[in-house]
């Protein structure tokens, strides 16, 4: 091959390199583009939707848009959970005499029901209440790839598209917590006195008798804690 075949050759493969670079250089603007769009529109969604994780992205764009997709599902699923419990019409209605007279008087089903709803829930708004860190959501991306230009670029696109503003103010997830664990433990508590004070109560009508005043009172106290 002469020098002439040879510097032609060398031509055709960097023209070859140079169209490979240009297409990888729209394909990765394309992908940003696309990212942006569907974090976007997750944003502009309500915090407890129904979250679709299907990637419109490729490369290591995908591992981005998964990882903000994953985490505003879960964080939608946990939010639907603990919001459940306070529309519970079971735990609402555990203090009713309805109640006292179908699983009176040891409430081994209540009981059993009111301690598996509250372990539930707390496990649910303790990790609430860790995802709504920033830092947390920052450092979210690490399970999903090590690259650091898409860490980078994922960091930029949570900042860019406000997804931490999306997220509930810690105070509020705690104050929720305390509001919630103070019902369900009171109601435990009652029905755990009621429980081990089983022969010095009954029912009369649509309302509970007690056969001394010091337990009327002692009942009454439960009752005014929630």
């Amino acid at each position: 091959m002469n020098k002439k075949s040879k510097l032609v050759y060398l031509i055709i493969i960097l023209i070859i390199i140079l169209i490979i670079f240009g297409i990888y250089v729209i394909l990765c603007r394309y992908n940003e583009k696309v990212l942006r769009k569907e974090v976007r529109e997750v944003v502009n969604m309500k915090i407890d939707s129904k979250y679709k994780i299907n990637c419109k992205t490729t490369f290591g764009y995908c591992d981005v848009e998964e990882a903000i997709k994953n985490y505003m599902s879960d964080y939608s699923i946990k939010l639907n959970n603990i919001k459940s419990i306070t529309s519970d019409k079971k735990i609402s209605n555990m203090l009713n005499v309805s109640n006292y007279k179908s699983d009176g008087p040891k409430f081994e089903k209540s009981l059993k029901y009111l301690k598996e709803k509250k372990s539930s829930y707390d496990n649910d708004v303790d990790s609430l209440i860790k995802m709504s860190d920033k830092k947390y959501l920052n450092n979210y991306i690490n399970s999903y790839t090590k690259s650091k230009k898409y860490i980078k670029l994922y960091k930029e696109v949570i900042k860019d598209e406000k997804v931490y503003d999306k997220l509930d103010n810690i105070n509020e997830l705690n104050n929720h917590k305390k509001s919630v664990d103070n019902t369900i433990n009171v109601t435990i508590a009652t029905l755990e006195f009621l429980r081990d004070n089983s022969k010095n109560w009954k029912i009369s009508g649509n309302s509970v008798k007690f056969n001394n005043y010091k337990l009327l009172n002692k009942y009454n106290s439960y009752l005014k804690k929630l």
